[in-house]
Formats: C-alpha cells, sequence, structure tokens
C-alpha cells in the first residue's frame, strides 16, 4: 500500500485485559440479569412462602443459604469472566499483546498482525462489527470476537472514517453508534 493513501487508518494497542473484561460483561450482561432474575425470583417465592406458613423464625434462619447462595452463585460468574480474561493476557508473550489492524478503502478486508503472524481477513469472512461506547467487536462468527478499544483509534477523527469504511464494506452488518 502506498503512503499516499489517506483513506487508510492503523490502529495500534495492547491487549488489556480490563478492556476484555468489560467487554465480557457486556457480551454476558443478558445472561447474568436473566440470573439475577431468576435468583430474585426464587427468593421471593421463599420468602411469601414462609410468611404465608407464619415461620418468620425459620426464615430468618434460613435466609443466610437461599439468598446469599443464589447471590454468591451470580457473582461467581462475575469472577469466573475475570479470571478468564486475566487468563488469556497473561498467556499471551509481550509481542502477541501488541496488536496492529490496519482498514482501508481500497482493500477488500483488513490486515492483522500480533506477535510473528500477519492475516488479510476479507470482508466477507466478518459476520458483523459492532460498536459500542468504549470499543469496536469483529465478529468473524458468534465464537470468534475482536476486540478494538476505541482509545487506540487515534487521532479521534480516525474514527469517523473506519465507521465510513465499515459501513461502504459490510452495510448492514456493521451496527455503528454514529
Amino acid at each position: 500500500m502506498s503512503n499516499e493513501d489517506n483513506t487508510a487508518i492503523h490502529i495500534d494497542f495492547s491487549v488489556d485485559a480490563r478492556d476484555l473484561f468489560r467487554a465480557s460483561i457486556g457480551l454476558a450482561k443478558l445472561r447474568l440479569l436473566l440470573g439475577l432474575g431468576f435468583s430474585l425470583a426464587l427468593v421471593t417465592g421463599l420468602i411469601i412462602f414462609f410468611v404465608i406458613i407464619d415461620e418468620k423464625l425459620i426464615l430468618v434462619q434460613t435466609s443466610p443459604l437461599f439468598i446469599g447462595l443464589p447471590l454468591v452463585a451470580l457473582g461467581g460468574q462475575v469472577l469466573r469472566l475475570h479470571a478468564a480474561c486475566r487468563q488469556y493476557v497473561s498467556s499471551l508473550s509481550p509481542l502477541q499483546r501488541q496488536m496492529h489492524y490496519l482498514f482501508s478503502e481500497s482493500v477488500d478486508g483488513y490486515e492483522v498482525a500480533s506477535g510473528n503472524s500477519i492475516g488479510h481477513i476479507s470482508w466477507n469472512d466478518v459476520l458483523k462489527v459492532v460498536e459500542r461506547r468504549k470499543y469496536f467487536l469483529i465478529y468473524r462468527n458468534k465464537f470468534d470476537v475482536r476486540l478494538i478499544p476505541r482509545k487506540a483509534i487515534q487521532p479521534a477523527g480516525q474514527a469517523a472514517l473506519l465507521r465510513k469504511i465499515l459501513v461502504a464494506k459490510l452495510g448492514v452488518r456493521a451496527k455503528l453508534m454514529g
């Protein structure tokens, strides 16, 4: 690619466990809320049951069990996500943590480099791109999702150019905020 191509966007960043965790929480939000709703329904049902049978003493004595355990289980899922993100990042070598993306209007895909590997991903192989407030998510399929933190897109005006490229190449598969 020539240096005169002003429609190219270079994005360089280091993979960060905190960014991955925030994105993972965002993706798992529905499941976590469903689990919380189920737990609240269970707890509410048990409280109503003990009040109806007029066993408030047993309610107070067993409340840590049937209120605490569902909440601990929900908290455990959040901690599991956090540990998985930290473990993933720590398993990468320092060179593999450095990500380099190149998006251009004149190419049918984008370039990605990490460690000593370089790849070209065709736009036909991209399921969708979703923009969130703090990051972009590139879905190659529903199991392979790549994260680009918004703070890595410098200068800030490059985000608008990236959106333009994504809309031009993906059409309705680009679910963008702007």
